[in-house]
């Protein structure tokens, strides 16, 4: 090769010492710059990013919106595929007629390799030369060959020769300004790990790609290299876990890609097995010079040292997100300097921001990575590990105090915490770091903390109806509870333990726990706390229908409470009370032990128990006869304010209400509450409840005369206890249908689904439902065998 480019242009369009070629001959010196080499080619196996495909052509179309802006600017973080979406870009928009008549000009900066970084001058340098501007018209100075650059797009784009202009991998620095066009026609396309806001450029941030796309990826590399091979249509299920391990990274996927193609014989699930060590992980995602922890190291090596810090000690934080307010415990300065540098880090996409404000997250890898700089630094990060645990006691503590409270509280003017509606979003928004920070230090032997973060974080997760979460926090709080032999927290925790498992419909289970609680409470003569897991059996035996040992249970619990001088409590067991004997038909009895909690509630100042009262003793008031002054009391419990703030209980009480709509007659109104109820039992996941309001929406469905909407909510309604193995509610709700279809003349239908309800009732050990059922039955064999009208049951 010759120390010198020669150019040799024929045909073309002259400006001053500025030569844009029809055809341009270039004889390369030794070390050739980057735009020479001219666009590099995409990949065969593209996938996904097509929203942002779409915005980019759009924008480098000729005929684009006027206000569109001259640039476009894809970051992310690195191995996101920013590169790859450009080039995609850049070779359809050439292939379309008009648009790049004069060309593309190409030119990677890697920005974050130091060794071989491209500068905006010498990248100016390689772009003029490229445009056939003889090196000795080349000035010296970068800002005299930015006017040159300039000049020669714009006078070219006059000429209807129209340039695009593709920068790759561009550094965080001001002076990449000089390489942008200023002509309002030629358009820069560029890439960058760190965002460019300042450039009023239309930006387009890309993170990791969907589940789905992610192995479409996985499957086209794979596919592309070895046509024949099927291992990711056939283990379609390790292949998701693949892309989750990899947390949607192109860059991993695609090395997972090559790592399939090396070895035909290896089997998803064994590539799967390599990746779920998290300690190895990103060392398995490497081939050759092809690495994850290579891509990221780039970027790490640009930070600053308290950028840095920060970066390696949020690997620390539990959880899949985080708040600048945990960090800035853990790092052990202010919330605003801590968010500071988390800005900083954000601009490079090393975290992501996320709703609400002030909360963040880091990519699986990123955080994977960060663990490793941790490690092998000599951070102290063990005062500040402790300060965040604390934090979280404390906090959380104080937030559900606020939120779960009896009496009304008026907080301090320093307090976190102004309402419930504020204690309810913190809470909220550090759920999963909550329930994280508490098993991690089960996991590492924190007894201690491990049981004073269970018990006010898995009080939160009971309430909000979070039963999994719940389950696995208290299940380590009661292991490390029993490891520091401290029998009255082991003993409140398993009878919440209890509750979970109600709510989860394992009932054996939920009432094994309360004994066990019991028994330990017993034993060391704690009555108080005996009453709460009294009081606790209670509600399980009532969904095991044992009505009477229910009654029992509440009634002992009541009397403990009383010699405890606990009324709150007193209250809960009486409200229980009303509840379960309303289940037995004793309606007055119900009433009066109802009327009396909801006095010592509102004596109490508990207006969450109130409020739950009240809707209990509206319920028990309609099923005596008396809707009109039941749909008082239900209007009352839902107007008081912060009294039904919990989701679960707002349902739970919108559902009461309906049910009282309906038996006035107000079909249209109780539909709308149930669908309030349904939506609010749907986001909770709640299937039994959503189940009980599909069956309840169907009765007024029914009253309308509507039969075949109420056969269709009815059925949805029997599938939804089927999923939850709530066998009697499944009898009673096959009963119910066996009337509607009993109104529309199916006979033969409610005959059969009669007969299962009673097996089904007979199965549970309610020989009273069951004997009742099959009289029904009976009655309308003899009827459907006459030949007579359809018959409407009478339950």
């Amino acid at each position: 090769m010759t120390g010198r480019t020669e150019n040799h242009i024929s045909g073309g369009v002259f400006f001053s010492t500025v030569i844009q070629g029809q055809t341009v001959k270039v004889t390369f010196p030794d070390r050739p710059d980057p735009a020479l080499a001219g666009l590099p080619r995409q990949s065969a196996t593209f996938v996904g990013r097509h929203s942002q495909l779409e915005k980019i052509l759009t924008a480098l179309a000729p005929a684009a919106p006027a206000e569109t802006a001259g640039t476009v600017a894809v970051s992310g973080l690195t191995g996101t595929g920013k590169t790859e979406l450009v080039l995609q870009a850049a070779h359809r928009a050439l292939k379309e007629e008009n648009w790049f008549p004069g060309g593309v000009l190409f030119v990677d900066l890697h920005g974050y390799d130091a060794k071989r970084k491209v500068s905006p001058k010498r990248a100016l340098g390689t772009l003029l030369r490229a445009l056939g501007i003889p090196p000795e018209h080349i000035p010296p100075r970068a800002e005299e060959r930015a006017h040159v650059y300039r000049s020669a797009l714009s006078t070219l784009a006059a000429a209807g020769k129209r340039i695009l202009v593709v920068l790759d991998d561009v550094p965080a620095t001001d002076k990449i300004r000089l390489l942008l066009p200023s002509d309002g026609t030629t358009i820069t396309l560029l890439s960058s790990r760190h965002s460019v806001a300042e450039l009023d450029a239309l930006t387009l941030n890309l993170r990791e790609l969907p589940a789905d796309e992610g192995r479409e990826l996985l499957g086209s590399a794979v596919h592309t290299a070895r046509p024949e091979d099927t291992r990711v249509t056939a283990e379609t299920g390790e292949a998701d876990r693949l892309v989750a391990l990899c947390g949607g990274l192109p860059l991993a996927l695609r090395i997972l890609a090559s790592l399939l193609v090396d070895v035909p014989t290896r089997p998803l699930s064994r590539l799967c097995q390599d990746l779920d060590d998290a300690h190895s992980r990103l060392s398995v995602l490497s081939r050759e010079k092809r690495a994850v922890t290579a891509a990221f190291e780039l970027s790490y090596r640009r930070l600053t040292e308290d950028q840095a810090k920060v970066f390696r000690l949020i690997s620390l934080l539990p959880g899949p997100d985080f708040s600048t307010e945990s960090l800035a415990h853990l790092y052990g300065e202010s919330a605003k300097e801590t968010e500071r540098l988390l800005q900083d880090l954000a601009r490079r996409h090393l975290v992501e921001p996320r709703e609400p404000y002030g909360r963040w997250q880091q990519h699986s890898l990123v955080r994977l990575y960060s663990w490793e700089q941790l490690r092998s630094c000599n951070d102290s990060w063990s005062e500040g590990l402790v300060r965040l645990l604390v934090h979280f006691h404390e906090k959380t503590t104080l937030a559900c105090e606020t939120l779960l409270a009896p009496a009304i509280r008026h907080p301090a003017e320093n307090s976190s915490f102004p309402g419930r509606t504020a204690a309810l979003q913190w809470l909220e928004s550090e759920r999963r770091a909550l329930a994280a920070a508490a098993i991690c230090v089960h996991e590492v032997g924190d007894d201690l903390m491990c049981v004073a973060l269970a018990v006010p974080v898995s009080k939160f997760l009971m309430v909000m109806r979070y039963p999994e979460d719940a389950r696995r926090v208290l299940t380590v709080g009661i292991r490390s509870s029993r490891r520091r032999g401290d029998g009255i927290r082991e003993a409140a925790l398993l009878s919440s333990l209890g509750v979970v498992l109600r709510d989860m419909r394992k009932l054996r289970k939920s009432v094994r726990a309360h004994r066990r609680a019991i028994k330990i409470c017993k034993s060391l003569k704690k009555n108080h706390a005996l009453a709460d897991a009294l009081n606790n059996l209670g509600l399980s035996l009532h969904d095991q229908r044992k009505f009477s040992r229910a009654v029992a249970a509440h009634t002992e619990a009541s009397k403990l409470s009383k010699r405890a001088g606990d009324q709150d409590g007193v209250a809960r067991a009486l409200s229980n009370i009303g509840e379960t004997l309303n289940e037995l038909g004793r309606t007055e009895e119900a009433s009066r032990a109802l009327r009396k909690a909801t006095k010592v509630f509102r004596k109490q100042g508990n207006l969450r128990g109130y409020a739950q009262a009240l809707g209990s003793l509206a319920t028990v008031t309609r099923n005596h006869g008396k809707v009109e002054h039941a749909m008082a009391l239900h209007k009352r419990a839902l107007a008081i304010t912060d009294g039904l703030m919990i989701p679960h209980e707002r349902a739970v009480e919108l559902s009461n209400f309906a049910g009282t709509l309906t038996a006035a007659g107000e079909f249209e109104a109780a539909l709308t509450a149930q669908q309030e109820a349904l939506d609010i039992f749907r986001r909770l996941k709640d299937r039994r409840n959503e189940a009980m309001t599909l069956g309840n929406m169907a009765q007024a469905r029914r009253e309308q005369g509507k039969w075949h909407k109420a056969v269709r909510l009815h059925t949805l309604a029997m599938e939804a206890f089927l999923e939850g193995k709530d066998d009697h509610s499944l009898a009673t709700e096959l009963t119910h249908l066996s009337r509607t279809l009993l109104r529309q003349g199916c006979n033969t239908e409610a005959l059969e689904n009669l007969e299962l309800a009673a097996e089904l009732f007979h199965q549970f050990g309610d020989s009273e439902r069951s004997a009742k059922t099959l009289g029904l039955a009976d009655r309308v064999r003899r009827r459907t065998g006459a030949g007579l009208r359809p018959v409407e049951s009478r339950m």
